[in-house]
């Protein structure tokens, strides 16, 4: 039987909670045997301010993401070049040949999916996994994205290579998280403690210690 890989990649500037808790969501869904947590080099789609350095990064993920399926790897980090998708997943299928990829991705991604750089290649070697808000409007916009872009008909949550699944949102981004973090709130209901911990002993995103 085929080993089924998780792949979620992301700026992780913070990792939160709502990170951990949607990998999970895919994780125990799709059963899947291994998630690949891989934290973007040089991310094409955004822009640079308050980008911490990738090593902190990829320290912060490995502090959030301890579950002993899931492994951060460093593998965009350490390439030279920007970090696109279809890189990454050509170079897993060298690596796990026999596979079966899963790529995790928010609902914002993927109605800019047909954008990516070579979107069409991934999505033949990977089933997309969309995590979509859990109101019949957003779903129905992400079934008609999918047929409208890929001609995919996405019966009920699952059509070919393509998997929604509905699901709270998380109460704030990563953004959202670095400013309150400057603005001396405390996040901690929002990140891991270590990853909290983490961020208070570097002062990290404008963190000041309370006199």
């Amino acid at each position: 039987m085929s080993m089924k890989i998780g792949i979620f990649g992301g700026t992780f500037n913070p990792p939160h909670k709502g990170h951990e808790r949607l990998v999970k969501e895919f994780a125990d869904r799709l059963e899947l045997d291994k998630v690949l947590i891989i934290p973007d080099k040089r991310p094409v789609h955004k822009t640079w301010e308050d980008l911490v350095i990738d090593d902190m990064r990829y320290d912060m993920c490995a502090l959030a993401f301890t579950d002993g399926k899931y492994e951060v790897s460093r593998m965009e980090i350490d390439r030279e070049s920007d970090s696109y998708t279809v890189l990454t997943l050509r170079e897993l299928k060298q690596q796990y040949p026999d596979a079966e990829f899963y790529l995790i991705i928010g609902s914002d991604m993927f109605l800019s999916f047909h954008k990516w750089y070579k979107y069409k290649e991934i999505m033949a070697n990977c089933t997309l996994c969309v995590a979509s808000r859990t109101d019949a409007d957003s779903v129905y916009e992400l079934r008609s994205y999918a047929f409208k872009q890929f001609r995919i008909y996405i019966d009920e949550l699952e059509g070919d290579g393509i998997i929604i699944s509905p699901m709270e949102p998380f109460e704030a981004s990563s953004s959202e998280i670095r400013r309150m973090i400057k603005n001396g709130v405390d996040v901690s209901p929002l990140i891991s403690d270590k990853v909290y911990s983490y961020i208070k002993k570097r002062g990290l995103y404008g963190y000041k210690k309370k006199q």
